[in-house]
């Protein structure tokens, strides 16, 4: 079957759920289906089975098609550690870290771009039935679709039915339209050729009332609106933002720094599950307030992150309420825990090592290989959630612990994991997908619940798969009634 691609007008026109959608609809008709998405710039990944790394939403719409997360459905993933520099991982293993300028145009990264594509998509083509394809931001970049690799050019390289996704939600989406195709035309002509049709996506209200500017469009742009679809309360992961709560009456407040480069800050979206929980994500010393636990999470760029918490005062804050209010770190907020960042090599970043936080009594070495695996974790006896009993999780990092001269939180079949304040409630770990394990996250709330004086929670905790799988198939139900597609 010929390759499906969703495209943009724009980036969050619902480019990744419409693919998660089409997903699990295709394979609900009883095909092998593999997303595809050439190239994803997002610090929220995924580690494989075999131990490498992909964008996180890739992942999620393989599950959504009932198949197994693979590099080759992913093969370039872009994660910006400064303004102007990101690592660039290629089937699941770092590459290099490339500029901007050389990234688009050097030549030799673009041949290994190209080739790493090629071969992902033969693979693809090779295994499935089906490629449901994504792309990335708006289509119609002038300034980029000469080195493009993710857009038209990947769908050239797959010979894939393009459909445009606009968001009519945030207003204008006829222009939106409209103005897409003409920039594509005076760009890149030959693309229009690609071009089979567009979809309204993010509807609220009577599609009725669409009909008299659909049939302006249509006649307009020569290409069908092939299905105006709703807006949809989805429990899927978000790609690369962090999730915005609304809790009315929470009985407990966590508070996470929301760091400059903040990475997969998914891993805290299972506490917003929790009854009378609410996450709120902190930027600024002065709104912190006196939250009930403080978590510092992942990010792509340690050092740099530290020194931006230094530079704004959320340095002292914390360090005043450290202990007062458990305070948690995890993978690289768990590394500004420690006595010193060290990185001679520049591995992190440009700045070379500094002090960290001093709050757990380790360092952390900065290494040329990265750490990106899955694992099983027991519990020791120092752990506070010890009762909760073995997770599952992943860890991708550059930072290794040496003087380490706390007590650790988990073993595991290659070592230990994380360090424990011996006094104070302070702890951290490496593992992300912590809270997916529903019994963690409900011990921890639990905890906090304690020492608030409140009662204990008892209701049956979280089936965090059971919820998605509903949300694949609401989403694929919706698009089968609401799209004409082949």
């Amino acid at each position: 079957m010929k390759p499906i691609m969703i495209q943009g007008t724009s980036t969050n026109a619902g480019k990744t759920t419409l693919v998660a959608g089409l997903c699990r609809m295709f394979a609900n008709r009883g095909l092998r289906v593999a997303p595809f998405k050439a190239q994803n710039m997002a610090l929220n990944s995924y580690v494989t089975e075999h131990d490498e790394e992909i964008g996180r939403s890739t992942a999620v719409q393989a599950v959504a098609a009932r198949q197994t997360p693979t590099v080759h459905m992913n093969p370039i993933l872009l994660k910006p550690k400064s303004d102007g520099v990101s690592q660039v991982i290629i089937h699941g293993k770092v590459y290099a870290d490339v500029s901007a300028s050389d990234y688009f145009k050097a030549e030799d990264v673009r041949s290994v771009k190209l080739a790493a594509l090629r071969e992902s998509i033969g693979h693809l083509k090779n295994n499935y039935d089906l490629i449901i394809a994504e792309g990335a931001g708006s289509c119609a970049e002038p300034n980029l679709r000469e080195y493009d690799v993710v857009n038209m050019a990947a769908a050239h390289l797959l010979n894939a039915d393009v459909y445009i996704a606009a968001d009519i939600d945030k207003g204008g989406v006829f222009a939106d339209m409209l103005g897409t195709l003409r920039v594509i035309e005076l760009t890149e002509k030959k693309d229009l050729a690609l071009i089979r049709g567009f979809i309204i996506n993010k509807f609220r209200g009577d599609t009725r009332l669409l009909h008299p500017a659909i049939h302006f469009a249509e006649r307009e742009t020569g290409l069908p609106i092939i299905g105006v679809v709703p807006y949809l309360d989805l429990n899927l992961e978000e790609e690369d933002r962090v999730r915005v709560q609304e809790c009315e009456n929470p009985e407990v407040e966590i508070a996470v720094v929301h760091l400059p480069r903040i990475s997969n800050a998914n891993d805290f979206d299972p506490l917003m599950h929790e009854p009378r929980v609410r996450v709120s994500y902190v930027k600024r010393p002065e709104d912190l307030g006196e939250p009930d636990a403080i978590i510092l999470p992942g990010t792509k760029n340690t050092i740099e992150d530290l020194l931006h918490l230094r530079s704004n005062g959320m340095e002292k804050r914390l360090l005043e309420m450290a202990g007062r209010v458990p305070l948690i770190g995890i993978c690289g907020g768990f590394e500004m825990l420690g006595n010193h960042l060290l990185d001679e090599g520049r591995v992190e970043s440009t700045r070379g090592s500094t002090r960290g936080l001093g709050l757990l009594n380790f360092d952390i070495h900065f290494l040329a290989e990265k750490t990106v695996t899955r694992r099983n974790y027991t519990p020791t006896p120092s752990n506070p959630l010890r009762a909760a009993g073995p997770v599952s999780g992943y860890e991708i990092h550059h930072g290794a612990i040496r003087n380490n001269r706390c007590q650790p939180l988990y073993d595991h079949s290659h070592g230990q994991d994380g360090a424990i304040h011996p006094k104070r409630s302070i702890w951290g770990t490496f593992i992300h997908d912590l809270f997916r394990n529903p019994h963690i996250t409900r011990s921890f709330v639990n905890k906090l619940r304690a020492s608030k004086g409140l009662p204990l929670l008892t209701a049956p905790t979280v089936d965090y798969s059971r919820q998605r799988e509903a949300s694949y198939d609401l989403l694929a139900e919706v698009l089968e009634n609401t799209l004409t597609l082949p």
